[in-house]
């Protein structure tokens, strides 16, 4: 796997992206060629913090400052991103909501692989950087919309899949609330310190069901934190 080694050059790019597929994402149980074959094509280095492009195929979550103070926004490792895609079976045909996706790489990949890509930001500077980044990159299926990412974006759903990059403990029945009959959507929850376990949940009709899928650290996203418990 890459470390945190400095790249030589903008052509070793390129590189370090098969080697984090063939060494990272593939061990991980991601066997849909479709999905392997998107995260090929996303240059994930031109989504990255400045000055973290050398370390953007690293094995270990990146972040994004978010204005005011608010904390960061924290990009999921590929593998795990890859294998949450891979749980939400994502079709062509599909329309998908991205949930703080920071400057827009989940949603980047999602646009190789579904019909629309909605990505939902709350941060104003991040998602203005992940329209800039859908443009430069040609990717005029994906959409960049700043607002609540509790309130989803009920204008542009139903939604047949929903991405949420991070860690939930509430707040989630919105988004719920905007997936179409079928549709699916997966998140992280926290359950012990520094872990977390990756879910897929389904909505069929009036039914909604969930079952866990894998164990996953996953940095909870501060709109979605439950409220601090008053202590006597």
């Amino acid at each position: 796997m890459q470390g945190q080694g400095a790249v030589g050059s903008v052509e070793d790019f390129p590189a370090l992206r098969r080697t984090a597929i063939e060494c990272q994402i593939r061990p991980f149980g991601v066997t849909d060629q479709r999905i392997l074959g998107s995260f090929l094509d996303i240059p994930r280095e031109k989504f990255v913090p400045a000055g973290f492009e050398p370390v953007a195929y690293a094995d270990s979550e990146l972040s994004h400052a978010l204005a005011g103070g608010k904390g960061a926004r924290a990009m999921l490792m590929p593998l795990v991103l890859a294998r949450l895609i891979q749980a939400a079976d994502v079709q062509a045909s599909d329309r998908v909501l991205d949930v703080a996706g920071a400057s827009g790489y989940t949603a980047a990949v999602l646009a190789g692989l579904a019909a629309s890509v909605v990505a939902l930001e709350s941060d104003e500077a991040l998602s203005q950087a992940a329209a800039d980044n859908f443009k430069a990159l040609g990717l005029a299926d994906a959409e960049a919309v700043c607002g609540s990412l509790a309130e989803g974006s009920a204008a542009k759903g139903p939604f047949d899949v929903i991405i949420v990059n991070g860690a939930t403990q509430r707040g989630l029945d919105a988004l719920v609330a905007q997936l179409a009959p079928g549709g699916r959507m997966v998140f992280l929850r926290p359950h012990a310190a520094g872990a977390g376990r990756a879910f897929l949940l389904r909505k069929d009709g009036d039914a909604i069901s969930e079952r866990a899928l894998f164990e996953s650290a996953g940095k909870l996203i501060p709109e979605f934190a439950a409220a601090p418990a008053f202590v006597f």
